[in-house]
């Protein structure tokens, strides 16, 4: 590429100034011609822009470029060797050198060799600089242009937001996504049913599924949800198990395809909703989903995304369930682009002056949503003025024909506008596979060891300029942030990916240099011309091989192995081929050792063997002299590394994590280039002490492990680290205390005291002093780190107090756990200026507290005020907004949290000592008609096993003023209670006005919830509860009342009562085995989903449960679609009582349940009979019933689809199911004839399937789960074979994990069984 080109031409200009002014010129007698390749590369310089406009018209051109490109290769590698080789000389003969001594004689024969061969080498590539030259002027086509300087580089001042603007404009989406949830949650009778979303690449699919998967409703509807990405290349066995964990199964250790397929249809045992993106080929679903899906115990919904109408017609059985997904409208385009371009600025006049050319530039990308998030990121960048923006439309680009055609020309638009430098690491994303999640750093390095990163300046570091560019690509929407699951994210993390598209085009740009071999594909197909420098390729059986075209070029530059879990050896005459390498990554095989011949890689820069089975290094890893990244974090077996590591000069990252290392060699101070050194073991008699710290004056990040060893030295170890951001201490409990371990690790730790202003991580962890080190304890602790913003401290065993954190102006997050000589949290924490009127922890976000063991108290002081200036107290974590406490046994009373006034979530967990939460948990200001806990939203009570009271006092108005009484909890939306055994009451929660999710769990003192749960305000006619949307109770034990009290008209207002619970959608109560009755549920206006389980001591269910309303000719559970009833084990009867006409009007009566259409009744063994009024049910799609011992009959049920029975040995009738669709059978006893040994089919079920073809006509399936000898009756030679061939789809197995089944189908008609004894 023409522009990489000029990116990698400048920077070779340059290295060549550097060389000539260098000893290593005139030592080899090169000076004269290494400036004629200089004058050379200047004079064709001003061509590379041309030549990248042109080469796409004009294959001449593009064989110019190529050639050059290949020149260019040559070139860097020859200068690379020459330093290789100074280096060497250096090092052997530094006096010599010192005084200029040239002569002959002091050369080696070696080196008089090299003398030779590399002037030889030189003067040929002058002959071909020149040759390329001539060629040049043969292209009248190329103009001399020069790039100016502004376009060429990324400005390290601009930056970009973390936050991503969302994709989600126009009316379009939210109307797809809107009618595609109502189909999806639809009950429509049928075991599963699969939604395809079709569209061209870039518009928008993606974003269409997410915005379904996140969508409220479906995650209420679907207690399994899994979101997996299938790539072109996909391994069947790494997909399902990917299901199988998101689903939060666990597939053990199955790995064969049929073994995994059979533990997901285990796993699938809850409804679930699954999106499959990017799906190219319809094997993916007949091979893999379909069959476990079909046997799943529950029932599901399945989202396809892909580019292919045929493959979703193949899946998507129903032509309605396809939805294509339009072209983006001009008028959303440009709200789009404007989304991006402009953000929150509320510019309208600049806005609207832009409006016409950016309308015309988003009519350019023909609708295509990621095409204008590109051209936005384009605009971005530039200037906002007409003259810029004309610019970009008008250039010739967009009428470019020689593309793919399927690459939006919007795409190669916004590549063309990056920098020089940011293309280069663009076009390095076509090496890595499909949707793969990429971790930040790892590019900063892989594009600083490929000398992507120009030169620096001042403190500014290579990989702080690689890291600009991270951002640049992120800025322009080319690179989207994700999560550690790979799950795309608002906000810029640690993690990225690109769109396939986007990938396209970088493979398309450098083909004829880079190459991605998958799973398939093991030989390139090369361009004659060009030679490949870059190979990332999946690497099959357990010897590491590459293509024989690359081992014949010698010139691969890159490799890359992915997904080679088989790889353990790598052989010597490997390396001898590929020894121009500059980056290698094997990581994740099992590779067991490398071979001697790593030391001849001289070029190499990056070597990754993470996560390897290496169990040692060879000491010819020494001479990699130029190596910048070594990476063996994670090698489990690795105990010790060679002393040659020390020979590293030019190391910047050591990465040693995760490795049972004893100590790292001596020398490692020798290292001057090191900024990144992680998991530095500390020696006992040998190896590295902190001394060789004190060299490293360069460190970015540093992890010590093992500090206790460490010797005091009188000195500050990071006194010459001034750029440090991140420090972890790491030590070890010693075996054994004394005052002499104790008091040296307070001096070691105090001679650690970091220098660094820059300094934005802290993590201490196993520390064992007497109290923090002094640089922490410091009253100007806020001067001397101004930039940190991420503390830990973990096991801090023997510190009496905190240091004072507060005075640190932009801590964001602080996590204290087992720090347990601490008693008491007080002002001291604050800091000094506490009492100054100042803020403490101004900018704390999150604080963590876990596992205090001896903390009993915590006070703020004078701090009455907290989140305000009272009595010259000063404000307190005014931005605080997550606030967690776990495991504080001793801690006897929370501070006046209420006041905080950002605080949203809070969670306290385990505080054994708190017997009482009352008042003084809201604060002072309670009094003055302020608001308590202003913006909390979520708040969480776990295991309080001493709790026995929670007051609020005298704020009776709760959620509003009332007798001068503070608001309180106004935007509480979720609140759980779990496992406080003592809690004998509960406050008046129902007054909590945006309350949307209760839980109360294990409260098992309360024996009676009535109207105090609903407030005060009961007699008012007021509403409570009046946005509450899911409610759960779950093992309360003594739980035996539930009252309204005169709250008679449940959800309306009734002889003054107030309306209650009107939004209630989902109530679930579980293991309540005492409870006696039912309130009257019935008239819940907007119930949809109702749940009981284990409520053992209920014998009966009629009237009462309806509600008072039943006379009233109202209707009872108006919106009810989904009850079930689990392990009832006392419940004897079900009455609808005068609900005779059930489902209809009579006698006055009301209607019932009209909506309902899911009814399951599961371990139920004392049931004797369903109400008889069901078969007016006219919406009851499903029965499922498991375990109903004493239940005879199942019949008239007109409109029944599916129905479901387990385990029923006393069922006698199942009769009047016209509608059947879907029968599901198991038997788990057996029926046999009279002489005790056939076993045939209970009575029931026989004459129901033979009966089928009339009184079931609509029946399409059946799947029975029986014994073997049963099964084989089904057989086409046995006695139950002519009953099941009028049945369109017939299933019967043995068990779930037994391979005998038998599989047929009616039309096509196939036969397929499998007996095993």
């Amino acid at each position: 590429m023409a522009m990489i080109l000029e990116a990698f031409v400048g920077r070779y200009v340059n290295q060549l100034s550097e060389f000539l002014e260098g000893e290593m010129s005139m030592m080899l007698g090169v000076k004269d011609e290494i400036k004629k390749v200089q004058r050379s590369m200047e004079r064709i310089r001003g061509f590379l822009e041309s030549a990248e406009w042109k080469r796409y018209a004009d294959p001449n051109i593009n064989n110019w470029v190529v050639e050059l490109k290949d020149v260019m290769y040559d070139a860097d590698d020859i200068i690379d060797r020459c330093m290789i080789q100074g280096r060497i000389l250096l090092e052997n003969h530094p006096s010599t050198l010192a005084v200029r001594d040239t002569s002959s004689s002091f050369y080696s024969p070696g080196f008089l060799k090299f003398k030779h061969e590399i002037g030889k080498k030189i003067k040929e590539l002058n002959d071909r600089l020149k040759e390329i030259n001539k060629d040049r002027s043969k292209l009248p086509a190329l103009k001399y242009t020069r790039q100016s300087a502004r376009e060429g580089r990324v400005n390290t001042r601009q930056t970009f937001p973390n936050v991503i603007k969302s994709d989600i404009v126009g009316p379009k989406i939210e109307e797809a996504t809107q009618s595609l949830v109502e189909l999806l949650i639809k009950d429509d009778n049928k075991k599963y049913r699969v939604l395809g979303i079709v569209g061209m690449g870039g518009i928008g699919k993606t974003t269409l599924a997410s915005n379904i998967y996140n969508n409220k409703i479906i995650k209420e509807n679907f207690p399994i949800r899994v979101w997996v990405c299938i790539s072109q290349d996909f391994s069947e066995t790494k997909m399902l198990k990917e299901i199988i964990r998101g689903a939060g199964g666990k597939y053990g250790k199955a790995e064969t395809k049929a073994e995994l397929v059979t533990c997901l249809s285990f796993v699938l045992s809850k409804r679930f909703f699954i999106v499959l993106d990017d799906v190219w080929e319809k094997d993916v679903w007949e091979d893999l989903l379909r069959y476990a899906v079909e046997n799943a115990t529950s029932t599901g919904k399945i989202v396809i995304t892909t580019r292919d109408r045929n493959v979703a017609g193949s899946i998507v059985a129903e032509r309605e369930g396809i939805h294509r997904v339009d072209k983006m409208d001009d008028h959303s385009g440009w709200k789009l682009l404007c989304k991006i371009v402009f953000g929150d600025d509320d510019e309208e006049e600049e806005i609207s002056s832009l409006k016409e050319i950016g309308v015309r530039i988003v009519e350019k990308c023909d609708g295509l949503p990621l095409a204008i998030k590109v051209i936005a990121g384009v605009l971005r960048s530039k200037e906002r003025s007409n003259l810029e923006w004309n610019k970009v439309l008008k250039s010739g680009v967009w009428s470019m024909s020689q593309l793919q055609e399927k690459l939006p020309r919007a795409l190669f638009l916004s590549y063309e506008y990056l920098p020089s430098d940011c293309k280069q690491c663009f076009l390095y994303f076509s090496l890595f596979p499909e949707d793969y999640k990429m971790d930040r750093n790892e590019l900063i390095h892989y594009w600083v060891a490929e000398g992507f990163v120009r030169g620096t300046q001042g403190d500014t570091i290579m990989e702080d300029l690689a890291e600009d560019f991270c951002r640049e690509l992120i800025g322009r929407n080319l690179l989207q942030p994700c999560d550690y699951f790979g799950r795309l994210s608002d906000v810029a993390d640690n993690y990225c990916k690109m769109h396939d598209l986007l990938r396209s085009l970088a493979h398309s740009l450098i083909r004829d240099e880079s190459i991605f071999l998958g799973d398939h594909e093991q030989s390139p197909n090369t361009n004659p011309l060009s030679k490949l420098r870059r190979l990332s390729m999946v690497n099959k059986g357990e010897r590491l091989e590459a293509p024989d075209v690359l081992k014949q070029q010698k010139c691969l530059r890159t490799l890359f192995v992915w997904n080679s879990y088989e790889t353990k050896m790598v052989e010597n005459e490997l390396f001898k081929k590929l020894r121009f390498l500059r980056v290698m990554d094997l990581s994740g095989t099992r590779l067991e050792s490398l071979p001697d011949s790593v030391g001849d890689l001289l070029h190499l820069r990056y070597l990754n063997v993470s996560k390897t089975e290496i169990k040692e290094l060879p000491e010819s890893i020494g001479c990699l002299v130029n190596l910048e990244v070594l990476n063996l974090s994670g090698c489990g077996y690795l105990h010790t590394l060679p002393k040659a590591i020390t020979k590293l000069c030019n190391l910047r990252c050591l990465c040693l994590q995760g490795i049972p290392l004893t100590h790292v060699p001596k020398g490692i101070g020798k290292l001057k280039h090191l900024n990144h050194l992680q998991g530095f073991v500390i020696g006992h008699d040998e190896g590295c002490d902190l001394k060789e710290l004190q060299s490293l004056s360069q460190l970015r990040f540093l992890e010590i492990r093992s500090l206790e060893r460490a010797q005091p030295s009188g000195a500050l170890v990071l006194v010459n680290s001034r750029c440090l951001r991140t420090l972890f201490l790491n030590g070890e409990e010693p075996s054994i205390y004394s005052e002499e371990t104790i008091q040296r690790n307070d001096k070691i730790y105090n001679e650690l005291s970091p220098q660094s202003t820059h300094l934005q991580e802290l993590w201490i962890c196993d520390f064992f002093g007497t109290g923090f080190p002094s640089w922490m304890m410091s009253p100007s602790l806020g001067v001397s780190f101004p930039n940190l913003t991420t503390i830990v401290l973990f096991h801090c065993k023997s510190c009496p107090q905190l240091p004072p954190l507060g005075l640190l102006p932009h801590l964001k997050s602080l996590e204290i756990s087992r720090a347990d000589s601490i008693k008491t949290i007080g002002p001291e924490f604050l800091g000094p200026r506490a009492s100054s009127g100042a803020t403490s922890f101004p900018n704390l976000e999150m604080l963590y507290l876990f596992n205090m063991s001896n903390w009993e108290e915590w006070s703020f002081g004078m701090v009455e005020g907290v989140g305000e200036e009272r009595r010259g107290a000063p404000k307190l974590l005014p931005r605080l907004n997550k606030l967690e406490l776990n495991i504080c046994p001793k801690l006897r009373a929370l501070p006046p949290l209420g006041q905080l006034p950002q605080l949203k979530s809070l969670c306290i967990m385990e505080a054994r000592a708190i017997n009482t939460i009352g008042p003084e948990f809201l604060g002072p200001p309670a009094s003055s008609g302020a608001t308590s806990f202003p913006k909390l939203e979520q708040l969480q009570f776990k295991w309080m096993y001493n709790w026995e009271e929670w007051s609020f006092g005298m704020v009776e108005g709760v959620g509003e003023e009332r007798r001068g009484a503070p608001k309180l909890l106004p935007r509480l939306t979720n609140l759980e209670l779990y496992e406080c055994p003592k809690l004998r009451a509960l406050p008046p929660l129902g007054q909590l006005p945006q309350l949307k999710s209760l839980c109360i769990s294990e409260a098992r003192a309360i024996n009676t919830i009535g109207p105090e749960f609903l407030g005060p305000r009961e007699s008012s006619a007021a509403t409570s509860f009046p946005n509450l949307e899911e409610l759960r109770f779950e093992q309360m034990s003594n739980w035996e009342e539930w009252s309204f009290g005169m709250v008679e008209g449940v959800g309306e207002e009734r002889r003054g009562a107030p309306k209650l619970l009107p939004r209630l959608t989902k109530f679930e109560l579980s293991f309540c085995s005492v409870l006696r009755a039912l309130p009257p549920l019935g008239l819940l206006p907007e119930l949809k989903s109702l749940y009981i389980h284990k409520a053992e001591a209920i014998k009966t269910i009629g009237p009462e449960f309806l509600g008072p309303r039943a006379s009233s000719e109202a209707t009872s559970f108006p919106m009810l679609e989904k009850l079930e009833f689990w392990w009832m084990s006392n419940w004897e009867e079900w009455s609808f009582g005068m609900v005779e006409g059930f489902g209809e009007e009579r006698r006055g009566a009301p209607k019932l349940l009209p909506c309902l259409t899911k009814l399951g009744l599961f371990n139920c063994p004392k049931l004797r009979a369903l109400p008889e009024g069901l078969r007016h049910a006219t919406n009851l799609q499903e029965l499922k019933i498991y375990g109903a011992d004493n239940l005879k009959e199942i019949n008239n049920l007109p409109s029944l689809k599916s129905l479901e029975i387990n385990d029923c040995p006393r069922l006698e009738h199942v009769e009047n199911l016209d509608k059947l669709q879907d029968l599901y059978v198991r038997l788990e006893t057996s029926t046999t004839d009279a002489d005790g040994q056939t076993e045939r089919l209970p009575q029931w079920l026989l004459e129901l399937l033979q009966n089928a073809p009339i009184a079931m006509h609509s029946l399409q399936k059946f799947n029975l789960r029986c014994s073997l000898p049963l099964l084989k009756t089904f057989l086409k030679d046995g006695p139950n074979w002519p009953i099941i061939q009028p049945i369109p789809l017939v299933i019967i197995q043995k068990n779930v994990w037994s391979r005998s089944y038998i599989r047929y189908t009616k039309d096509p008609l196939t036969f397929e069984a499998n007996v095993e004894e």
